[in-house]
């Protein structure tokens, strides 16, 4: 039985590390969120009572520890673990902690292992110490947050504050009484006997630590009155540091170590200043400044108070002590500042106490050098402690002691230089005391003002100390500014002045009046005179007659400052040129304004008069002085120090004004380049090895890091002037040899340089980094110095060297830096900012130079990739487990996505990716990391890096992916090569890793399970999420298990398909009404859904494959039963799970789908906003040109300013701009003068006109301004879109606002001249990035729209209708509904592109799309009579208009086309359709009169298409559909004959790539002929000896040419049935000509058609007519014969279009006759054989089918496939209907088997088993067979007519001569056949009505039946026979059947007339 313990609760605590990192990172200026809030408050005890909330050990917990479950109140219990609890009870004593709370410790560093502390740290007893103390003090420091946090709460609001309310609590709650028995604990501690040395020093300092973080937090309790100190508590204070200062404390005792020593002398700094503040001086000052009475309430301090302190002080020994000489000081000042308050008489006892020898005492103990000591400790110079609020103490108590002993007057220069010191000290670093100090209602900053006023006074005589003290004060913006204006409105200028009688005007006054009668020098300025009768008070005497005289003489202090910087002679050795660069780049570090006001001193007429160098350029004074001052400095470590300041100056400028200073700077070789040849010059290759500086450069940076430790190093100033210089796009010598000198010398060779401050040399690499960043920015402008860097990054191994250094640091070894004491946090953390910058710049290297790979690889790649140079993937891979930095995490993270990218596609060049080499442990901990990142959201960058890693393993490294989920701890990844990763993906994609479902896997899950809110909340994170499931998807093959996981998980496909319940919300507003960040989420929104939609399309498509596979496996498998289908099983297992298809088939039912049809097909393309984007930088372009045109080049980047000077010049130059300039000129507006100006301002105003929407009148100003918005301008600023919205997409451009808000200087505006001209910029760059959320929203729209058509197509896929679910139809109401909008919004886009100037690519895009989409819906319906054809037509109709006007050679434009041309296709097959079926009602007319109105309108525009070859065969497909079928030719003719250029089709003719449209032109040409206008088209046109060239072409080497001719292209098959359908064609089209023409052809009949047929080619057309049992001795016929294979459904009707034109021709007797000659005989003795073999055909009603195939003709084409699989319309058991089913089975064409004509017998013996069903093709070919029966029957009628017909005209019948006819028993076959035939169908359609094409056979067969009988009767009168008389008996009988099956047919009345006449005349008396 488990027993269980029960324990304090208090003993439990909750990790205060977390809470502290939460703490920190809450911002300082608002409130905590109240789940923070919530947390504070549940852990208030532990933040009053502190560390004594640690218990000591008892025997109760020890005790507890023997139980197996200890409880701690009801919220928390421990499960206790023997190994666990017995490192507790080891370690409890060590550490003086209650054993539960031991064990507590135990458990969570067990939990937190870390390998670096491990492999330092041997004993778990020093890792349990250390967590323990982090835990101590985060708990401090926790407690000292709140009161931080508190401080920045406005003291008003501190009730109505989170964060003031618990500091409160936290007070009334007892924590500053806690605190002193806090502390007074640590100070007496003692540390246990067997603790070792090391364990004791590490006590000891933590120990110190802590008594440092009670000192701060008492400190501040009473820094911001949250507690008042009264006397009792003061000297309870006071007791503490005595006693720590004595030595009667363990305090010092323990300060055994550089670091515990440093702890000590903290503390005490810190218990005297918080001694010092309680003194309340602050409060005295304010007494004093408001002339407060002194009175009991006005202080905390009673009289007994003031004495008890008094008495304690004075035993002081201030030389014993020397630091207590501080708080004798303050104690002093205390006392004068009590003594000074009105009423002091009262207070007789206090002005008996001698403050003034308590300050002589600490003069004499040298007490203010203890001050300054104080400043230069590490104490103060912290930032995340109360830095700022001891500085404050020590600003209040140098101010009280100014305003107490008037130091101004009364010290020597050494005191004021310490005072100097010390106040210089306290304000620089210190924005909010600078800020303090330069509010004039600040009285504590009063008399320190005073202190100003009086070293103001005395400048420039005193110069130094001024500079020194404004330069500390200026630490910020505002007080920059107070600074400069301080300067810059001087009252007064002092120098040494001789006085005289004469010079002395008033002497009376306190303070003398002189007056100078010359002008008077002032030294140090030369140039600079004082006016004579200039008056002046004098200040000081300096012995005899000399005096330092302030003069009334108003000169600005800083054009002073200048001047004596310009004539400095020896700068580097003098002090006072360092300090005056100093304040000058401290002011423009803090505030830019300064910046133009220091470049605009260069205007005053004095600074102009006095310029040592000769005419300078406006504004560039001070910058000329400043390259002097620079270039003139020798080596030394004064001038490093001064160019330093310099340099930097010169880089803010360079903001101001970058051309400007860009080019004083290299007019003045400030760094001494010595180039020998400029590549800017000469074209040269750009190497680097001519470009360097000089030496002087380097030795100055060498210099300035061994010896200054100033916080402006040399070298980061020269590095911020070359970043400065490359994003300006300054192109110079200049630019160059800093650029190679930053990455050839400081990148490389810096580390190893010697630095006075050690993590400076952190900040170098940072900033050298960031130039690497940003020259491979500058690489992507194609510019000459974009090559030389590229060049540089690319192939110089140093560099890569280095960074490669940097990045190649294990976690392991940044843990081990943490434990290590001689490496300083400030080292730590530069560190990993520089991991951070190289990662970053790896990363984009790779992708930016990634087109490098392709090729030959750089030495770069090379680097990268090769695994035996840099271990750059096993570093990138350790360090994403970095845990201590979430960026260095992201960056190596990225970093490593991206290499697994690239070494997908660079295996050419290094062979087996061996870099791949992960052993387990680095995927454990691959894995682990990236499950953590997978986590939570919080740190978004992180998660979204961590997905896309996985995402691109997916695609690019699938060995990688499966590894990385796999559950077995064994098979993580192979220790192997590339091919061990390859079999282990086998493995794991056949199921071999277990069925155990990955934390991975699970953590996924979850986001999918969050998709509905995610998509509303954040959806970039769902987005990312459906990135790597499509990624999976995509790869299926290899990814079995891991998708079969996510699948199995409960409601998938419901959880992904929520997304789509939110469709309704997704209906775009208009652009202007939403934001930058709503219109991002909106497009993330529409991505999620377009990958929701095509992950089912993918897992759909899956689906049906799995089922072929499971279709083929039964096929293979049915002679086997006992073998299980592993793919059917898979199958089944989800047979009924909601699946993709299930989720689509749900959308198809609700009103969704329809929903998303009307959302995605909505375009939100927007003219308007493109356009008003372009007019905006005209206008902005035009302003810029019209400031240049003025001189003022203002902050404009050196790139853009050439952009727009080449644009000046092309404005200017326009003929436009000339017309308006004689205009102008012939007015004489502005007399001539500036007209340039005056042009462009009115054209600025047309366009800002033009922005507001009116638009301008036709004219120069239209031109103009269509000239600027078709410039290519805004195209520069174009980028493409590389974030993860479409991270899988096509390249997407966006306008770069960024980037040209950069090239502007938009920041520095304010402070120039063009500040009012920021609006104009503003509103540029707004309508970019309105323009940028259209083209981010379109484009997510338009990945939804084509996601949508794919999963639909596979979704309604036909062929697996049958056999699966999937095919469940959406319902047709809803889909003509969807079809109504989608024609809607194609029309509005339509319009959007005929608006546009060009053929926008994105709208061609979306309308593509629209019309994909149409096409599919239009397809699902094409068969339902209720389809909207007329809406489709007319949207086809409009989108043809717009897309024929534009470039064909646009691709969209053609793809667009094809889908409307396919989509006109399908809806004319359904009209034609639809209009052949009987009962048409009466709206169906109207709306096939509408249709045929709408289809003339489109024949213009198809004719217009049938000219482009992409489309040529689909608009004659068209075209002919709707001449045949839905037109009359009296209406389409006149058309046709206007659009259609008939030459151009006839020449395709010829053209062998078109050689697939040949049959569709034919058939074309065929419609076309059959009309006598379109017969006369063709002969104009030359269609007749086109028809030739083609089948001279194609047939002239015989039917070989099938086998032998390469050209055609197609395989042997296809090639046969082409040519069988073209010679078919060519023949028909010419006998529908000759039909069509009639007699007027007569002559070209005989001259050309009949030789050419019949003569020339006559083997063909034997070929066409042979029979079975025909043989012919020519041997062309035996060629021909030999090389056909089986018969198809194509060559019989290539022998129809024989004899159709055989029969046509044959009308025109006469001619014929003369053609033929001898032919004649041999046609007619060939048509009688393949009559003969039809009539062979014979079945009738009843009898048993044979076993014998007669004929064999298989399917061939898809579309015959097609017709195998529908069933039989006819339904007869008679003649050929009952033969072809047995030679119409699919099957395999043999080309091994004998054929011998065009109708192939063969004698194949059918199973008996296998029963053949009759389909739509073999009654296909059965009809066939029966056409070539009725014109063979019409040919022999004619000729059987002409020998009649010469009969008659000769008087008696020629039987020689006489035509060869067919013998009676072959006309009785084919009798026989159509009687039976005709009475099946009758019979079997008595009751319903028979289909159209029933009845045209009906028709034809009774036809064949007359002309039959009609021959009979020609032979049996020409033989002078009759009829056998068994024949009439049969024959009667059928007769008589027939008769009786037709009653009721009415549409057979009329045949069976004349049938019954032609009977009666064959058999009289017979009916």
């Amino acid at each position: 039985m488990t027993s269980t313990k029960t324990v304090d609760s208090s003993l439990w605590w909750n990790p205060f590390v977390e809470l502290l990192t939460e703490l920190e990172t809450a911002s300082l200026s608002s409130d905590l969120s109240p789940k923070l809030a919530k947390k504070l408050e549940e852990n208030r005890a532990w933040f009053v009572e502190t560390v004594s909330r640690f218990k000591p050990p008892n025997e109760k917990s020890k005790e507890a520890l023997n139980s197996q479950i200890v409880k701690l109140g009801d919220h928390h219990q421990l499960s206790i673990k023997p190994e666990l609890k017995e490192q507790a009870l080891k370690i409890s004593p060590y550490l003086g902690l209650d054993e539960v709370q031991s064990y507590i410790l135990v458990e969570r560093t067990q939990k937190q292992r870390n390998v670096a502390f491990d492999s330092i740290v041997q004993e778990p007893i020093h890792v349990v110490l250390l967590q323990y103390y982090i835990e101590r003090q985060c708990l401090l420091k926790c407690t000292r947050r709140i009161l931080m946090h508190a401080l920045y709460v406005d003291p008003s609001l501190k009730e109505g504050n989170a964060v003031g309310e618990e500091a409160l609590k936290l007070i009334s709650d007892g924590l500053e009484a806690k605190l002193f028995s806090v502390l007074q604990a640590l100070l007496s501690a003692t540390h246990p006997v067997e603790m070792d040395t090391d364990l004791f020093t590490l006590w000891a300092e933590e120990t110190l630590i802590e008594d440092s973080l009670v000192l701060d937090i008492l400190f501040l309790l009473y820094y911001d009155s949250f507690c008042t100190c009264n006397g009792e508590k003061w000297k309870k204070l006071y007791s503490l540091y005595k006693g720590i200062s004595s030595g009667s404390y363990n305090f010092g005792k323990l300060a055994i170590s550089t670091e515990a020593l440093k702890s000590s002398c903290d503390a005490k700094i810190q218990l005297l200043l918080t001694l010092i503040e309680t003194l309340d001086l602050e409060n005295l000052l304010q007494m004093i400044h408001d002339e407060t009475p002194s009175s009991q309430d006005s202080f905390v301090f009673s009289l007994n108070d003031v004495q008890e302190m008094d008495a304690l002080l004075s035993t002081l020994d201030v030389f014993e002590m020397k630091e207590a000489g501080l708080l004798i000081l303050a104690w002093a000042v205390f006392l004068c500042l009590i003594s000074s308050l009105p009423g002091k008489e009262e207070n007789n006892v206090l002005t008996e106490i001698d403050h003034v020898g308590y300050v002589r005492q600490a003069f004499e103990a040298a007490s203010l050098n203890c001050f300054f000591d104080i400043l230069q400790s590490d104490l103060l110079k912290e930032t995340d402690g109360t830095a700022a609020g001891y500085r404050s103490v020590l600003r209040t108590f140098i101010s009280a002691f100014i305003a107490s002993y008037e130091i101004n007057y009364q010290l020597d220069d050494g005191t004021l230089n310490l005072i100097l010191d010390i106040l210089c000290n306290i304000y620089r670093g210190e924005e909010s005391l600078c800020i303090q100090f330069w509010d004039r209602e600040s009285f504590v900053d009063g008399p320190i003002r005073c202190f100003l006023s009086n070293l103001e006074g005395e400048f420039p005589f005193r110069t130094l100390e001024l500079v020194r003290f404004l330069s500390a004060l200026c630490e910020g913006r505002w007080p920059a500014e107070c600074v400069y204006n301080f300067l810059d409105k001087s009252v007064g200028v002092s120098t040494l002045f001789e006085i005289t009688s004469e010079s002395l005007v008033d002497s009376t006054s306190t303070s003398q009046i002189v007056e100078t009668r010359q002008p008077l020098h002032v030294p140090g300025v030369e140039g600079l005179l004082i006016p004579s009768k200039t008056r002046g008070q004098v200040l000081k005497v300096f012995g005899g007659n000399t005096a330092l005289v302030r003069w009334e003489y108003n000169q600005s202090a800083v054009v002073v400052l200048l001047l004596r910087l310009a004539q400095e002679q020896y700068p580097e050795s003098s002090a006072e040129a360092l300090l005056i660069l100093d304040l000058f780049s401290r002011m423009v570090s803090f505030n830019s304004a300064i910046c133009f006001a220091l470049m605009d001193i260069g205007n005053s007429l004095y600074a102009q008069g006095a310029a040592l160098n000769g005419p300078m350029e406006k504004n560039m004074w001070m910058v000329e002085i400043i390259c002097t001052l620079i270039r003139d400095l020798s080596p030394g470590s004064g001038s490093a120090a001064i160019m330093s300041r310099g340099v930097n100056i010169l880089a803010k400028m360079l903001k101001c004004s970058p051309s400007l200073v860009a080019a004083a700077a290299l007019k003045a070789s400030i760094f001494d380049s010595a180039s020998r040849e400029s590549v800017f010059d000469n074209g040269s290759n750009g190497s680097s090895s001519g470009w360097l500086l000089s030496g002087k450069l380097a030795k100055m940076l060498l210099i300035d890091c061994e010896q200054n430790d100033c916080g402006c190093p040399l070298t980061i100033s020269v590095l911020d002037f070359t970043m400065q210089l490359l994003e300006t796009g300054v192109e110079n010598d200049l630019v160059l040899s800093l650029v190679v000198f930053s990455l050839q010398y400081i990148l490389v060779n810096h580390e190893y340089w010697k630095y006075k401050v050690k993590h400076v040399r952190w900040k170098v690499t940072l900033k050298v980094l960031q130039v690497i960043k940003t020259c491979i920015l500058s690489t992507l402008a194609p510019r000459k110095l974009g090559e030389v860097i590229r060049g540089m990054l690319l192939c110089d191994s140093s560099i890569h060297n280095t960074l490669f250094r940097i990045i190649c640091m294990t976690k392991e070894a940044l843990e081990k830096l943490y434990v290590i004491r001689t490496f300083e946090l400030t080292e730590i953390e530069g560190l990993e900012l520089a991991i951070c910058s190289a990662l970053d710049i790896l990363y984009t290297m790779l992708s930016k130079f990634s087109k490098e790979i392709s090729s030959i690889p750089s030495v770069f790649y090379q680097a990268v990739l090769s695994p035996t140079t840099t271990p750059v993937f096993a570093a990138v891979t350790s360090l994403i487990s970095y845990f201590r930095n979430p960026a260095i995490q992201v960056g190596a993270t990225k970093v490593l996505s991206l290499l697994l990218t690239i070494s997908d596609y660079s295996q050419p060049y290094f062979s087996g990716n061996a870099c791949f080499g992960f052993d387990d442990n680095q995927i454990a901990d691959l894995r682990h990391s990236v499950e953590s990142s997978l986590q939570s959201v919080e740190d978004e960058d992180l998660f979204v890096a961590s997905v896309n890693l996985l995402t691109s393993a997916a695609h690019y490294q699938p060995a990688f992916l499966i590894a990385f989920f796999s559950t077995m701890e064994s098979q993580d990844v192979p220790q192997s090569n590339d091919s061990g990763m390859k079999h282990s993906a086998n493995e794991a994609s056949s199921g071999l890793l277990g069925s155990k479902k990955s934390r991975l896997m699970d953590a996924i899950l979850l986001y999918i399970q969050r998709s509905d809110d995610l998509i509303k909340s954040n959806p970039r994170i769902l987005l990312n999420v459906l990135n790597f499931l499509k990624a999976l998807w995509q790869g299926a093959g290899q990814y079995t298990n891991i998708l079969e996981s996510l699948k199995s998980s409960g409601k998938f496909w419901k959880h992904l398909s929520y997304s789509f319940s939110l469709i309704t919300s997704l209906q775009s507003p208009g652009l202007e009404d939403i934001t930058e960040v709503e219109s991002h989420n909106l497009a993330y929104e529409y991505q999620c859904q377009s990958a929701i939609l095509d992950i089912m399309a993918h897992d759909i498509f899956l689906k049906q494959r799995l089922l072929q596979a499971e279709s083929l496996v039964k096929q293979a498998t049915e002679s086997n039963g006992g073998i299980e289908n592993v793919v059917s099983a898979g199958l089944s297992k989800s047979a009924n799970d909601w699946g993709a298809e299930d989720i689509l088939s749900s959308l198809y039912q609700s009103s969704v789908m329809c929903e998303l049809f009307k959302s995605y097909t909505s375009c939100v393309y927007d003219n308007e906003i493109l356009f008003h984007a372009k007019v905006a930088v005209s206008l902005l372009t035009v302003h810029m040109i019209g400031k240049l045109a003025t001189g003022d080049s203002g902050s404009l980047s050196v790139s853009l300013l050439e952009k727009v000077r080449l644009m000046s010049k092309k404005l200017t130059s326009h003929a436009a701009f000339t017309q308006l300039v004689m205009q102008y000129s012939q007015r004489r507006y502005s007399e001539g003068k500036e007209l340039m100006i005056l042009i462009l301002s009115d054209l600025y105003c047309h366009l800002q006109g033009e922005l507001e929407g009116r638009e301008i009148s036709p004219g120069p100003f239209r031109e103009l301004s269509q000239y600027l918005i078709e410039s290519k301008f805004l195209q520069s600023y174009e980028h493409k879109y590389n974030a993860d919205l479409f991270a899988a997409s096509e390249d997407v451009y966006l306008f770069d606002p960024v980037c040209m808000r950069e090239d502007l200087g938009l920041d520095m505006w304010d402070y120039s001249e063009w500040k009012a001209s920021k609006a104009i910029a503003d509103t540029t760059l707004h309508c970019m990035q309105e323009a940028n959320s259209m083209v981010l929203l379109a484009t997510s729209k338009l990945s939804a729209l084509n996601a949508l058509v794919t999963v639909l197509t596979v979704y309604e896929n036909d062929s697996l209708e049958k056999r699966s679910k999937f095919g469940r139809k959406n319902p047709d109401d809803l889909t003509l509904s969807c079809i109504d909008h989608i024609c809607q919004n194609f029309h509005v886009t339509v319009e959007l592109l005929a608006l546009a100037p060009g053929a926008s690519k994105d709208i061609l895009e979306f309308l593509a799309a629209q019309a994909e989409l149409l096409l599919h819906l239009v397809k699902s319906v094409q068969k339902r009579p209720t389809s909207p054809i007329c809406v489709v037509l007319k949207t086809c109709g409009s989108g043809l208009k717009v897309l024929s006007d534009l470039r064909s050679s646009v691709t969209m434009v053609n793809v667009t086309i094809k889908h409307l041309l396919m989509l006109l296709l399908l809806v004319m097959e359904s009209t034609c359709l639809n209009s052949h079926r009987d009962g048409l009602k009466d709206k169906e007319f109207e709306n096939l009169a509408e249709i045929s109105n709408v289809t003339l309108g489109l024949l213009p525009l198809l004719c217009h298409c049938i000219i482009c070859a992409e489309h040529c065969t689909l608009s004659l497909t068209i075209v002919d559909l709707i001449l045949r079928s839905l037109l009359t030719p009296n209406t389409w003719f006149p058309i046709i004959q206007q659009y259609l250029q008939l030459r151009h089709v006839i020449q395709k003719l010829q053209d062998k790539t078109t050689f697939a449209s040949i049959p569709i032109i034919l058939k074309f040409f065929l419609t076309l002929a059959r009309v006598r206008g379109g017969a006369e088209m063709l002969i104009n046109a030359g269609f007749f000896s086109s028809l030739k060239v083609l089948f001279s072409e194609l047939l002239d080497a015989g039917p070989s040419f099938v086998v032998n001719n390469d050209k055609i292209p197609f395989n042997l098959p296809d090639k046969t049935e082409k040519l069988h359908q073209i010679w078919g064609l060519g023949m028909a089209v010419v006998a529908a000509m000759v039909h069509s023409l009639g007699d007027s052809f007569c002559t070209d009949i005989a001259d050309n058609v009949i030789p050419y047929f019949f003569s020339e080619k006559a083997f063909l057309i034997s070929y066409n007519l042979s029979s079975p049992d025909f043989w012919s001795d020519d041997h062309e016929k035996k060629r021909a014969r030999a090389q056909r294979t089986q018969a198809s459904l194509t060559s019989l009707k290539e022998t129809e279009h024989t004899l159709m034109l055989m029969c046509v021709l044959a009308k025109h007797w006469g001619s014929w006759v003369k053609a033929m000659k001898e032919m004649d005989s041999q046609l007619r003795e060939t048509s009688i054989h393949l009559l003969a073999f039809i009539s062979r055909g014979t079945q009738h009603v009843g009898e048993s089918a044979s076993r014998t195939a007669p004929l064999l003709c298989p399917p061939v084409l898809k579309e015959e496939l097609d017709w195998c699989n529908r069933p039989s319309i006819v339904n007869s058991k008679s003649g050929w209907f009952a033969l072809t089913p047995l030679g119409s089975v699919s099957k395999t064409k043999s080309s091994s088997a004998s054929a011998t004509t065009a109708l192939v017998i063969r004698d194949q013996t059918t199973d008996s088993s296998l029963a053949v069903s009759q389909t739509y093709f073999s009654d296909a070919v059965a009809m066939q067979i029966y056409r070539i029966t009725f014109l063979l029957l019409e040919f022999l009628c004619f000729q059987a007519k002409g020998a009649a017909e010469r009969a008659d005209e000769v008087g008696f019948v020629d039987l020689a001569h006489f035509p060869e006819l067919p013998m009676p028993e072959i006309l009785h076959g084919l009798q026989d056949q159509a009687a039976s035939i005709v009475i099946e169908i009758c019979e079997a359609n008595k009751l319903k009505q028979i289909d159209p094409e029933i009845r045209h056979i009906c028709l034809l067969l009774l036809q064949v039946m007359e002309m039959a009988l009609n021959l009979e009767l020609c032979v049996l009168q020409i033989c002078g026979i009759r009829p056998v008389l068994g024949r009439v008996e049969d024959f009667s009988k059928e007769v008589k059947l027939l008769i009786k099956a037709t009653e009721g047919h009415a549409f057979l009345k009329a045949s069976m007339k004349s049938l019954e006449r032609i009977t009666s005349l064959v058999y009289p008396g017979l009916l």
